[in-house]
């Protein structure tokens, strides 16, 4: 005979609720590492990304291609890329001034007395001639400072506005000889400052003024001749251009 309490005697609880449910819990942890994963993943191609941008690469991100940022780069340029658009005129690309022909609106024999009195006034536009053989000439004279008959002779070129001159290129006979002068204002006198000069010299001649002058006129002025025979002095011009 068996004597009760009253109460009934616990049951356990069916397993079904003290038991972890292993299925779900494997799924949980699969989720869960495979997360972790992918954030390493990511993490890992960012960090090379950073990488690649400091060492200088070029990244590309989607559809676009972005280079990495220069310091001292103006926006929108790569490393190492040269300037793009015009520069400004008489510069180069590196900055350096470079002169530049300028246009000679006319010329004219010149003497002591201005115009009219230079030496063979007819054939002076013979030197504004690219690649002639015809230069023009001085009269010829018994000694090469003009037989003591005068102070010299020249060419008076105008440009047609004030210009800024920095060098004048001359091509006369090959014989050396020759003194002469680059003389720079804006009225056609003989009385105008000099600025550039060359002594004893033939063939083709650069004069760069010593500092850049300016003025419509320039003034070519011969004060020694050349020989060019036995008592004969002259001075043969071939051509002649300024550069400002």
């Amino acid at each position: 005979m068996s004597i009760g309490t009253g109460d009934n005697p616990a049951e356990p609880e069916p397993e079904s609720r003290t038991r972890p449910r292993q299925g779900n819990n494997n799924k949980w942890k699969l989720a869960l590492v495979g997360l972790l994963g992918a954030y390493t993943v990511l993490g890992g191609y960012d960090l090379v990304s950073y990488s690649n941008v400091l060492g200088g690469s070029t990244v590309a991100t989607g559809a676009k291609t972005v280079a990495p940022a220069v310091s001292g780069a103006r926006p929108g340029t790569l490393p190492g890329a040269a300037p793009t658009g015009p520069a400004a005129p008489g510069v180069s690309a590196t900055g350096t001034f470079v002169p530049r022909p300028l246009v000679v609106e006319s010329i004219a024999a010149f003497g002591p007395e201005g115009t009219s009195d230079g030496d063979n006034p007819g054939i002076a536009s013979r030197v504004l001639r690219l690649g002639t053989d015809q230069p023009w000439y001085s009269q010829w004279y018994a000694t090469p400072d003009f037989g003591d008959l005068r102070s010299g002779t020249g060419l008076l070129l105008d440009m047609g506005k004030t210009v800024t001159v920095r060098n004048l290129q001359l091509g006369i006979g090959s014989a050396p000889g020759t003194d002469v002068q680059v003389r720079v204002g804006n009225s056609p006198v003989l009385d105008l400052p000099t600025v550039a000069s060359a002594w004893d010299v033939g063939g083709d001649v650069r004069l760069t003024a010593t500092t850049p002058a300016e003025g419509r006129y320039v003034l070519v002025w011969f004060t020694r001749l050349p020989p060019v025979g036995q008592g004969h002095y002259q001075v043969s011009v071939y051509n002649v251009s300024v550069d400002g």
